[in-house]
């Protein structure tokens, strides 16, 4: 299913007054997805977000809708469901990559998609042959994906690969407490000494959509020297803040998380140690009770903490593009 985008008189309200003036003219999203249902394999999930149809030029056509005016770039991820075509899905993902990127003025960034049923062998020759920047790992392609390791969807084998070609993993923690879990905490600190040449994207603000996650964890992975975070979909203004307050700015990565989870309508929500998207089932007699993109949402948060730390306008933009642009080398 490819969804129509139709942007409301509440998302238009947000955008003029309280977003145009705060993102910069440049934004690079490091955390995107693109999807196409000729690579389903024996995946039967018909009813989720994840299968909706998105080529890059329709990410890019989104993008610039929600972000009017802005130079735009773009990690256009594989989408990580069980039991695909793998090797479809990551040959049409090059293919949108390399064929597609016609008129989007910054770069778009190789990736591909890696679970621990492939080889060693298989991922180096696609980082080879088609100049692969990102691998794309994800939890629920271990055994337990709710308490797996880091090495139980990741294995070692590509982190030497990695390692040896200076490739980028954007890897979504798993276990209860994401960033708080000491066998995380005491993995990345392992790994990131062993494989200095790679560099590690922690989604989600490491995971942190509940910033109880982080609130701890967060002066560990800050001496973690090749650990970076995106933003992507984290509605919890702490989390922006902490990472503001208390990580190196240089390595905070804006992400959306478009399309699936983006530009879904709804909020994400905390609670206790949890979180969860929230929409009210019926509209409230008190208020405007419509929802706005997740993205809008996750970007108010990230105003707000930026008010709060006092954020220069050249911070700002380094967290739009510039960290990027340097990491994947166009400085």
């Amino acid at each position: 299913m490819k969804p129509e985008l139709k942007l409301t008189d509440l998302d238009e309200k947000i955008w003029r007054n309280e977003l145009a003036d705060f993102v910069p003219d440049t934004v690079f999203d490091a955390h995107t997805h693109i999807w196409s249902n000729a690579h389903e394999g024996r995946n039967t999930q018909h009813d989720s977000p994840l299968r909706w149809e998105i080529s890059l030029r329709d990410l890019d056509e989104w993008s610039r809708a929600i972000w009017p005016g802005r130079k735009l770039g773009y990690v256009p991820l594989p989408t990580p469901l069980r039991d695909i075509d793998f090797d479809g899905h990551n040959d049409w993902v090059i293919d949108q990559i390399k064929n597609h990127a016609v008129g989007i003025p910054l770069p778009v960034v190789p990736t591909m998609l890696v679970t621990p049923a492939m080889s060693k062998e298989e991922v180096e020759t696609r980082v080879k042959r088609d100049g692969v920047r990102v691998l794309k790992p994800y939890r629920v392609f271990a055994n337990d994906p709710r308490n797996g390791a880091i090495t139980d969807f990741f294995p070692e084998r590509f982190m030497e690969v990695a390692n040896d070609h200076n490739l980028t993993v954007m890897m979504h923690l798993s276990k209860e407490t994401g960033p708080a879990d000491e066998d995380n905490l005491h993995d990345l600190k392992r790994f990131t000494t062993l494989y200095p040449g790679m560099t590690w994207i922690l989604a989600h603000c490491a995971r942190a959509f509940n910033s109880a996650h982080l609130e701890h964890s967060v002066h560990r992975l800050a001496t973690m020297e090749n650990v970076f975070v995106d933003t992507s979909a984290v509605n919890d203004t702490y989390s922006h803040y902490l990472l503001l307050k208390h990580f190196d700015r240089k390595k905070i990565l804006f992400g959306s998380d478009n399309v699936a989870a983006g530009l879904a309508r709804t909020k994400y929500i905390t609670f206790g140690y949890g979180w969860e998207a929230y929409t009210p089932k019926e509209a409230l007699e008190h208020c405007d009770s419509r929802c706005t993109f997740v993205v809008y949402e996750q970007l108010r948060c990230q105003k707000h903490a930026a008010d709060m730390v006092g954020l220069t306008s050249s911070e700002l933009e380094d967290i739009f593009s510039r960290n990027a642009l340097r990491l994947f080398g166009k400085p």
